[in-house]
């Protein structure tokens, strides 16, 4: 039998939807003739324009995550702006400590190790007619320079090694009272006196020969049978225009010389 089609070139009789894949086929009629049971039909689709039912939540991961980032965010400001400031301060004091303790460790264990300063030798004082004496010819010729003044006369000497003291009267009738030490200069003690002592008893500088002092505590010491090194001090004196030196030595014993030291006599 010959197939007939309609004016749109489809075969009378032919399934129009199965090539639409809406999945919606007419079931065959029954070869019976009994009529075809009725097919449920398809739910209509939603016009687009209509508003669906159901709304997607905001909670979701996306939100979730970013409320944590904030959250995050939070955090790190308040360690920045407190923890952080604390921490640095405690490794900083402990830091300073610690540098510190090293400190006083280094200096307890230089004071430890360094060896102790050995004090200075008190200066011995001079004694007899060597070295450093004042009784020495070249020391006491240098003294004398040094006490030596138009404007002073000499009243009184006492010449010891280790200084000699004077006292001298100025020209307006002052006392004066001063004293040389070994290597030093001339050493005043107070102001001078009032006016008016008598210049008259006085002992002229040029009457003074150095080398007198040194010969006579010498040769003293030899008629005395003693060390030089026992001499105390010489004195001279003026009587008759002439000089007279005495030499003293311990336990009182003495010797006298002239001008030039030489020896005279002894006592006792």
């Amino acid at each position: 039998m010959v197939p007939k089609y309609d004016a749109f070139g489809r075969e009378i009789g032919e399934d129009t939807l199965g090539g639409l894949g809406s999945g919606a086929t007419a079931d065959p009629a029954p070869e019976d003739g009994s009529p075809a049971e009725p097919v449920a039909a398809e739910p209509e689709p939603t016009p687009a324009s209509q508003p669906r039912a159901e709304h997607r939540s905001d909670t979701g991961p996306a939100r979730r995550l970013l409320s944590g980032g904030r959250w995050l965010i939070v955090l790190v400001s308040v360690l920045v702006l407190f923890v952080v400031p604390v921490v640095a301060g405690v490794v900083a004091l402990v830091n300073t400590v610690g540098d510190a303790t090293e400190v006083v460790r280094g200096g307890i264990k230089e004071g430890l190790e360094a060896r102790p300063v050995t004090p200075a030798k008190p200066t011995v004082a001079p004694k007899g007619i060597a070295g450093r004496s004042l009784v020495r010819k070249a020391n006491f010729a240098a003294a004398l320079r040094n006490l030596r003044s138009s404007e002073l006369r000499l009243r009184s000497l006492r010449l010891a090694p280790e200084r000699i003291d004077v006292q001298l009267l100025t020209r307006d009738g002052r006392l004066r009272s001063q004293q040389v030490q070994p290597g030093r200069a001339i050493r005043q003690f107070g102001p001078d006196s009032g006016p008016g002592f008598d210049q008259s008893n006085t002992i002229p500088f040029a009457l003074l020969k150095a080398g007198a002092p040194q010969r006579l505590a010498r040769s003293g010491a030899a008629k005395l049978g003693v060390p030089v090194s026992t001499l105390q001090y010489l004195v001279p004196t003026l009587f008759s225009g002439k000089i007279t030196w005495a030499a003293y030595f311990k336990r009182g014993r003495y010797v006298l010389g002239d001008a030039s030291g030489r020896y005279q006599r002894s006592y006792p």
